[in-house]
């Protein structure tokens, strides 16, 4: 459903941080709030991700909280300072706030990490291979579909900017060889576009080979984005038909970050995995 609401994942991966700081000193919401002159409703709030917090007044909880310079710190006030691009403006309302969060997840991240067992990648999608897949949906009308394909193109900048973030997806092998709309045509472009892509160098893409599918099992299509500066904040984002499922839980997300880790091992080394897609688009 679209939603014009601002994305919320920054503030609940703010408000998460915050209050595993309070609990770590052994504070009740009562007592920073009266310390700081506000509401405890006003932190709870802050705490829950549902009020956005400015960056001086995170600096000085994190102040009170003794968290010191580093990666932690560094990478909450940037959530606090930094505001969503372009595209929020232009997709306000008209894309569901879901989506929106992934994107502006995706604007901060320092790293990406993606998992695709049944088909290529949104970020490395060719336009004419997305409209196939938002099309096929009898929820969807063409305006709508189209609305999401122009949305999915311009997620696809973040890996051309200046310092774009390390892109590592995981393909599984079989995907290399899946017509969408029974086009061969369309199948073609989109190795060629795998091809070129592969070769940047903030690209780690690698193939999962069907001889090892016994590794298809271990997690469902994801996202793992650790959000810059280069620290500790990693989300989880859980691909499905009709929704994304964000986890921000840190023993849930070091989880699937070992997951990932044994999908990366059985995969195929990144020259080999360019070769692979080489020798099947040369076939298509």
């Amino acid at each position: 459903m679209p939603s014009g609401n601002a994305p919320t994942v920054r503030q609940r991966r703010i408000g998460s941080a915050l209050r595993k700081a309070r609990d770590q000193h052994n504070l009740t919401v009562a007592t920073v709030a009266r310390r700081f002159g506000r509401s405890q409703g006003w932190l709870s709030m802050v705490e829950n991700g549902l009020q956005v917090i400015a960056p001086e007044e995170l600096a000085d909880l994190l102040d009170f909280y003794e968290v010191e310079d580093g990666p932690l710190r560094e990478s909450l006030l940037h959530l606090a300072t930094h505001k969503p691009g372009s595209w929020k403006r232009t997709f306000e309302y008209r894309i569901s706030a879901a989506a929106l969060d992934l994107a502006s997840l995706e604007e901060d991240a320092a790293e990406i990490r993606t998992f695709q067992p049944n088909i290529i990648p949104g970020l490395l999608q060719v336009p004419a291979y997305a409209w196939k897949l938002m099309a096929v949906s009898p929820a969807r009308n063409s305006l709508t579909a189209r609305t999401l394909v122009e949305f999915r193109m311009s997620r696809q900048r973040v890996l051309s900017r200046p310092n774009p973030p390390h892109y590592a997806p995981i393909i599984a092998e079989t995907v290399l060889g899946n017509q969408v709309g029974g086009d061969p045509a369309i199948l073609r472009t989109q190795l060629r576009r795998l091809a070129e892509v592969a070769r940047l160098e903030h690209v780690d893409l690698r193939i999962l080979p069907s001889t090892a599918s016994e590794y298809l099992s271990l997690i469902t299509p994801c996202h793992l984005i650790s959000l810059r500066p280069p620290g500790r904040l990693t989300v989880t984002v859980g691909d499905y038909y009709d929704k994304s499922i964000f986890v921000e839980d840190e023993d849930e997300v070091a989880s699937h970050q070992e997951i990932f880790g044994l999908l990366l091992s059985a995969t195929l080394s990144r020259t080999a995995s360019i070769e692979l897609i080489d020798e099947i688009a040369s076939k298509s």
